[in-house]
């Protein structure tokens, strides 16, 4: 295939070095941006596709983040992001709400005073119905590039005060400190700049008012265990993060931890054991329906509660 030169060089997203651990490189059979762009947009969603291919990745020798040095343009992510269906479609949606409860517990233990909410990448909203219904926020601003999702966010949000955009850049639309809380769930390994997403979030965000994220864990277990294979290693995660690199980007866009923790994700093991199978090469072989049994696990992610630093 012919070589594509038009990916975008990055810097290190936490503190902007180029300096890279060489030894430290991860890369599919397949590296992305070896690649025309048309070839890896055929990859881009999906866990079964033919071909697993994703942008090298390499150690920050600085802050010891894992990021990939090259990627796509913001140009390029906003055509492969419109019109893609929901995130874990293939999980049961009662499994997916199951989960999204456990999120919400914690920010409920760290929700700060009345005020307006804000979430990256709400999906199709399972999170937010469970701020809606709980009756918790005055007004809330969401921001998803998938318009398909619009019409489901706009049904739960009802006739609560909202605003729906398809772009974090329409951020500087909110006052400084309205916010209560702000949601970025499995949202900052997705974006090219995420320190200075979070650092207009915290002008945004009131004393007292606190942040909620969750990411993929690139020290976990199952990242050791699959190696390059591993799930989180894909072109939709430009960077991927531990507990200590998430706490370091927090810390210099001016959020202080309070709590961070593994988080529980609820899958059936018949999907576990596909997925299993396909990571390892076995696209075509699958595990019976009656293995549809449910089960809650801390098999990679970390979720994290942070407040505005005084």
């Amino acid at each position: 295939m012919a070589l594509q030169t038009k990916y975008s060089k990055r810097l290190c997203p936490i503190c902007k070095m180029d300096d890279k651990i060489v030894d430290s490189k991860i890369s599919s059979p397949y590296p992305s941006e070896k690649l025309t762009f048309r070839a890896n947009k055929e990859s881009w969603a999906g866990l079964f596709y033919k071909h697993r291919s994703y942008f090298s990745y390499y150690k920050c020798n600085n802050c010891k983040l894992i990021y990939a040095p090259e990627h796509y343009s913001s140009q390029q992510l906003n055509n492969l992001y419109k019109g893609i269906a929901p995130n874990m479609e293939s999980v049961p949606k009662r499994l997916l709400k199951k989960t999204q409860f456990g999120y919400f517990r914690l920010l409920k233990k760290w929700v700060g005073p009345k005020g307006d909410y804000l979430e990256v990448g709400p999906d199709i909203g399972m999170f937010t119905e469970y701020c809606v219904l709980e009756d918790t926020f005055d007004n809330y601003w969401l921001f998803d590039s998938n318009n398909l999702v619009r019409p489901k966010l706009t049904k739960i949000l009802g006739n609560k005060k909202h605003k729906i955009f398809s772009s974090i850049d329409k951020i500087d639309k909110i006052d400084n400190k309205i916010l209560s809380t702000a949601v970025l769930i499995h949202v900052l390994d997705h974006l090219l700049e995420p320190q200075k997403i979070l650092k207009k979030l915290r002008e945004k965000i009131k004393p007292g008012g606190v942040i909620l994220i969750v990411t993929h864990d690139e020290s976990s277990m199952m990242r050791r265990v699959f190696g390059w294979r591993w799930l989180g290693f894909c072109q939709q995660h430009p960077q991927l993060f531990n507990c200590k690199t998430t706490t370091e980007i927090l810390n210099r866009s001016g959020f202080m931890v309070l709590e961070q923790r593994k988080s529980k994700n609820y899958f059936e093991i018949s999907y576990l054991l596909n997925t299993l199978l396909w990571s390892f090469g076995f696209k075509t072989l699958r595990f019976p329906k009656w293995l549809n049994i449910s089960v809650g696990l801390k098999l990679g992610n970390i979720i994290t509660v942070a407040s505005v630093k005084r």
